[in-house]
């Protein structure tokens, strides 16, 4: 009786200490998402308007959500976390597992969801692999359709993509061990010319209806998505539009010396970057106002990231670099 009375209370002290601890957690994740500042404890970074979920892991995983009041987009999908689920714009930088094996994944989430068709823009050159892919897993699941009809678009270098709310998506290749493509999101603004400021609004209302045009366009780059790439990027970027944009989101998959090792040449070597070059590099990024630095190599812990970037990064970069070490925090 008493062995049985001890196991009863055993029982309740472990019931008790699992729902505590899961409110205390639930308690600081609704806490966290009230909070600013640079990090969030959800996972999101703010980059002035933008908020920035970089899930990356080098070589493990790879997913990046942006959204504002205006846009959400994900680029790379390898891993589909919840908050790419109502990206309806995905949009793949190359073919290496860590960046595209959550895409099946994410379709068939937003069809539990009951969402509709997600649009996967992806490489060219890489359009009928992953048709194929997404066949194989249709015919694996036997009832899943959405697999089978997934609405994968081929988007070359240099192509652009119009969203909602007057932003567009521009693929450029980038430099990595296999063919790759950045993307660069830009914002168009319209401003009445001159000429017609101050007249009606009924009267540029029948201008604007017989064709006239009545407005001066502008595109500003707002936010650039390098995937994994290498320092020759940003040394002869494809436009100058890549290091003038509001929001960089980029790489640093090495960032330490280890003895006898030139890590710099072996982050060149696998088609990455090495933090020593972005810091050598430092006054290429001045015009640039936030820079998300992911797909940290998984044998650096968050602590020893956030310590070696503090010491090594510059004022000038110090005060514009995130750090995306979400994804290690979680797993």
């Amino acid at each position: 009786m008493l062995t049985y009375t001890r196991c009863l209370c055993r029982m309740h002290n472990y019931f008790f200490k699992q729902s505590t601890r899961a409110y205390q957690i639930q308690k600081l994740y609704s806490k966290s998402k009230k909070s600013g500042g640079k990090r969030r404890m959800d996972g999101w970074l703010q980059c002035g308007k933008y908020g920035v979920f970089a899930w990356s892991i080098s070589g493990l995983e790879t997913c990046v959500v942006v959204k504002s009041d205006e846009l959400l987009v994900a680029f790379d999908i390898g891993y589909a976390v919840r908050e790419s689920v109502g990206c309806k714009h995905v949009f793949i930088s190359h073919g290496h597992i860590d960046h595209v094996a959550g895409l099946p994944h994410h379709a068939a989430k937003r069809s539990l969801y009951s969402m509709s068709k997600a649009q996967y823009h992806v490489p060219t050159h890489l359009m009928e692999q992953m048709k194929s892919v997404a066949e194989g897993y249709k015919v694996m699941a036997e009832t899943t359709e959405v697999l089978g009809q997934l609405n994968i678009i081929p988007l070359d270098d240099n192509a652009t993509v119009w969203l909602p709310n007057g932003h567009l998506v521009k693929a450029f290749p980038t430099v990595h061990r296999v063919k790759s493509q950045g993307y660069l999101v830009y914002k168009e603004h319209k401003k009445l010319k001159p000429k017609f400021v101050g007249k009606p609004g009924h009267e540029l209302a029948v201008l604007n209806k017989q064709g006239v045009d009545i407005h001066d366009i502008t595109t500003v780059p707002e936010l650039a998505y390098t995937g994994d790439t290498m320092m020759d990027l940003f040394l002869n970027p494809p436009t100058p539009d890549l290091l003038n944009v509001k929001v960089l989101i980029t790489e640093a998959t090495y960032i330490d010396n280890e003895p006898g090792k030139d890590m710099i040449q072996l982050a060149r070597k696998r088609g990455h970057q090495h933090l020593a070059e972005i810091v050598q590099n430092a006054d290429l990024f001045k015009n640039i106002q936030h820079i998300v630095l992911m797909h940290f190599s998984d044998k650096y812990s968050t602590e020893y990231i956030r310590t070696l970037t503090s010491v090594q990064l510059p004022p000038s970069l110090r005060e514009k670099v995130l750090l995306a070490t979400w994804a290690k925090e979680r797993s």
